[in-house]
């Protein structure tokens, strides 16, 4: 019985494997960086560098676990890209805190110098608000029309984890 359960788990693969190795690697590389080059870079080109590898590590580990994660969905998971509208708000979401984080990276390392700490923190804000602020906007509308096929959908995988549960009880 426990086997047929074990089945039915999906294999991640190499991608934990993966996932230590790009986070280990970007540790790494940002402790070499202040250790031997920040010194040669004002504070912001260092907060553009230090952005930048962060948005590198998010499109390796996030394109990898994203595409392992679509080939998980079950049919009834994929019936809610079918809904008007979920798909275009998804991969807006994808896209608007990209571009956020590249605004961000060409703000640090051309536009930060005149301005004091301050006023780069309140750019920094400033982004992360209207970042939110447009997410917000796509998903507000769209989430109260549509949520009863979400409750659907949970009350769906709420039932498959107690059928789940309920076997490995027995």
């Amino acid at each position: 019985m426990e086997e047929e359960h074990m089945t039915h788990k999906p294999n991640p693969g190499w991608r934990p494997g993966f996932s230590i190795v790009a986070g280990v690697g970007w540790l790494v590389f940002i402790i070499l960086w202040l250790a031997f080059y920040a010194s040669n870079y004002a504070w912001e080109k260092n907060v553009a560098i230090f952005l930048l590898s962060i948005l590198a590590v998010f499109i390796l580990l996030g394109g990898t676990w994203a595409l392992w994660g679509i080939r998980q969905i079950p049919k009834e998971g994929k019936d809610m890209f079918k809904i008007f509208g979920f798909k275009w708000r998804v991969q807006i979401s994808i896209v608007i805190p990209f571009a956020a984080m590249v605004f961000l990276i060409v703000w640090f390392w051309y536009y930060a110098v005149p301005y004091t700490v301050w006023q780069n923190l309140a750019v920094l804000i400033v982004t992360l608000l209207v970042m939110g602020g447009i997410l917000g906007l796509i998903w507000t509308r769209w989430g109260m029309k549509n949520s009863w096929k979400f409750d659907k959908q949970a009350a769906y995988y709420c039932k498959e984890e107690k059928e789940e549960t309920d076997e490995k009880e027995d």
